[in-house]
């Protein structure tokens, strides 16, 4: 008699629609997920709070005048401020995922006539800083505005 012994069968790996989504805030114009501004808020306070409290002990050991010893523990405090929040901005990347399909050609050229039709119109890309370059043509979108600053210039409109 023989048992032929097969492997359990396994959950499906998670689609799209099973993993669970993060849960995103707006704050100050900007989308952020919740729980990352939770900890990199806790992050900010336990660190900037002991430093505050470290540096308070350290000048008062050694600086005679007590209100010149608080005002550079504050220094150090407002330092460890900076510090939390670039480990916060180390520790949680943007979670942007700029996708621009084929369908939304039209879009953006729908975008560019709008931005056209404006009051001010729409600008010459030769006056855009060096690093808003780069990110249009990262984008793919540079040629398309100096395609329509082109035709806005041959038909006479405002670029």
């Amino acid at each position: 008699m023989s048992i032929d012994s097969q492997p359990a069968p396994q959950a499906p790996p998670p689609t799209d629609d099973q993993t669970p989504r993060p849960r995103y805030l707006e704050v100050w114009g900007d989308t952020v997920v919740g729980r990352d501004l939770a900890v990199s808020v806790v992050i900010g306070i336990v660190v900037s709070v002991c430093a505050l409290l470290g540096a308070t002990a350290l000048f008062n050991s050694f600086v005679t005048d007590s209100s010149l010893a608080e005002a550079y523990a504050l220094l150090v405090g407002i330092a460890a401020c900076l510090v939390a929040g670039v480990v916060s901005g180390k520790l949680f990347r943007p979670k942007r995922n700029i996708a621009v399909d084929s369908s939304d050609g039209d879009t953006v050229g729908d975008v560019i006539r709008v931005l056209q039709e404006e009051r001010q119109g729409l600008g010459s890309v030769g006056d855009l800083p060096a690093q808003t370059v780069r990110e249009l043509k990262d984008l793919d979108l540079y040629d398309r505005f100096v395609e329509a600053e082109t035709q806005a210039h041959e038909t006479g409109g405002r670029s």
